[in-house]
């Protein structure tokens, strides 16, 4: 009997690691479409305009952050290893058809349904790593965020140099059947795993959304990490690399590169910061005071950087700072569970979600009009925005910091204890 329980968490841990590998591919999808694509989806659509570009993530950000609501109850229904089952054919399905340059409307919608599935495998994995890793959740995720941050960093300065060497067909559709492999492997194994029973006395309910926001805690711990990670996300998956490129004179390669530190400091942050809470007494609210803070700072460089127009060592150094406040996903999601009921805990996570992701896609949406107020420069088959177009888009970013900081300061410290009482 003793053996056969210990088989059982050998496999359900293996599973656990196998959904981190699912999470790595819809990582990788945040972020090449239009990040890694901007330039070459014009080109390849004829778009005359950002917003039709920045559109594309707004449209995967926005579908992601909505589907959180009911993937959330999903999982605290359900259980994550069933929800990801379903999700995860979805999510396939549009990295797929992301890849085909047949028109524009297609990849709308194969965004749409890409973002759709995706929205269902960070939450199944959340709440399986809550169910498999008990006390040792948030070193666990930290983990597992550096192995999905993995995809983002893939998703970077090496897809987009393989799109400049083999074209935008070829490596869309080798994420999309790469993706599929992994989830085939996953739907086999799941097989034989024993599940929870479904609880089916959760429900769907509006009012059990709302109760999330019914405490200051809440209200301040998601709105604030939301602003910080939202924005600082949107910049990493539609305009950064862009901004590099037009702004700071940088080539494709180079301004690639540079996304991609940003994206290997957040994905190590999420880890670095799991390690200081532990080591002092599993404090929770520095790491979300600097999160407040940093984004807001971050922010600031970058604007006061283009205002003075003078050198790109602002923009970068607000780009770096971003990246260091903008993940910090282990303390985040451990002091929400510190701060609700269990029976809750998917509801509120999905809550987070939905209001950081939303924020992605709001932002993403607003940066293309933006950019658009300000005629662009036409070098060849590119088109350049200048410094009015960014100082704009920065300065709504820098108000958005602010309002984060001051948010963080409301944050009640848990030192990894029970306070939802």
């Amino acid at each position: 009997m003793m053996c056969s329980k210990m088989d059982k968490k050998a496999f359900d841990w293996l599973l656990l690691w196998m959904i981190t590998a699912i999470y790595f591919f819809a990582n990788l999808q945040k972020v090449i479409i239009p990040g890694a694509t901007f330039n070459k989806l014009q080109n390849i659509f004829a778009i005359d305009n950002a917003d039709a570009v920045t559109s594309l993530g707004a449209v995967f950000l926005g579908v992601y952050a909505a589907a959180q609501l009911v993937a959330g109850v999903l999982a605290d229904r359900y259980g994550g290893a069933r929800v990801i089952m379903v999700g995860g054919f979805v999510f396939c399905a549009g990295s797929v058809l992301s890849a085909f340059e047949i028109s524009l409307p297609l990849l709308y919608f194969s965004r749409f349904l890409t973002g759709l599935g995706a929205a269902s495998i960070y939450l199944s994995m959340v709440k399986e790593i809550g169910r498999v890793a008990g006390n040792s959740m948030p070193m666990v995720i930290g983990i597992a965020t550096i192995i999905g941050y993995s995809g983002s960093i893939t998703g970077a300065a090496p897809f987009a140099a393989g799109v400049a060497k083999y074209g935008y067909f070829a490596m869309v559709m080798t994420a999309g059947v790469a993706a599929c492999v992994f989830y085939a492997l996953y739907a086999v194994a799941s097989f034989k795993q024993i599940l929870p029973p479904v609880k089916k006395e959760v429900r769907f309910s509006c009012r059990g959304y709302l109760s999330v926001l019914s405490t200051r805690q809440n209200n301040a711990l998601i709105f604030a990490v939301g602003i910080s990670f939202g924005t600082y996300f949107a910049l990493q998956s539609t305009i950064g690399k862009k901004f590099l490129e037009d702004f700071c004179g940088f080539s494709s390669n180079s301004s690639a590169l540079v996304m991609t530190v940003t994206m290997i400091i957040a994905a190590v942050n999420g880890f670095v910061v799991a390690n200081i809470s532990r080591l002092t007494g599993n404090r929770r609210r520095p790491t979300i005071l600097f999160s407040g803070i940093g984004c807001f700072l971050g922010a600031g460089l970058i604007s006061v950087g283009i205002l003075l127009d003078t050198s790109c060592v602002l923009p970068l150094c607000g780009m770096i700072l971003m990246a260091f406040a903008g993940n910090i996903s282990p303390i985040y999601v451990a002091l929400l569970k510190e701060s609700n009921r269990e029976d809750s805990f998917g509801t509120v996570v999905c809550v987070g979600n939905c209001l950081a992701y939303g924020i992605s896609s709001l932002f993403s949406a607003g940066a293309g009009k933006l950019m658009d107020i300000f005629e662009p420069q036409v070098i060849g088959d590119i088109r350049v925005y200048g410094r009015g177009s960014y100082l704009l888009v920065f300065g709504v970013l820098t108000v958005l910091g602010i309002i984060s900081a001051l948010l963080s300061l409301l944050v009640k410290e848990s030192c990894g204890k029970d306070i939802s009482k």
